[in-house]
């Protein structure tokens, strides 16, 4: 009888020991598995990122060529509103009445001053937008 449950001990022991090495290779296949996909997420983390960053970059592309537009037309115009000036005083310089003309220079350049502030403004406003994106 000792002989026998010597022997059963020795085979549950065996038995246990495979029990617990099969255990542990499936521990390391799911560690390994979990790792794998860890790092897949990772990488597909850090794709979108990539993708994220290039649209910023494309967008930030976009608004400064807009601005750059925005800017060349308000130069377009301005160039515009002088030729109509200087057409306008050849024209009418010597119809209308010397305090009427004065009145009209006197608007024309405040109205100079005024667009000249607007302008400093602008400039200074897309200091603040550049510094703004910058920090971004």
């Amino acid at each position: 009888i000792i002989a026998e449950l010597q022997a059963t001990i020795s085979s549950l022991k065996e038995e246990s020991s495979r029990q617990q090495l099969a255990a542990e290779r499936r521990l390391q296949d799911l560690i390994q598995r979990f790792e794998d996909e860890k790092k897949q997420l990772i990488r597909d983390n850090d794709q979108a990122i990539k993708a994220l960053q290039d649209e910023l970059e494309t967008r930030s592309n976009q608004v400064r060529c807009a601005e750059k537009k925005l800017q060349h037309k308000e130069l377009e115009s301005q160039e515009q509103i002088t030729s109509v000036r200087q057409e306008y005083e050849t024209k009418f310089k010597g119809l209308m009445p010397a305090s009427l003309r004065q009145e009209l220079e006197d608007t024309i350049s405040s109205l100079k001053s005024q667009v000249n502030f607007l302008q400093k403004r602008a400039t200074i406003l897309q200091e603040e937008l550049m510094t703004y994106q910058g920090r971004r």
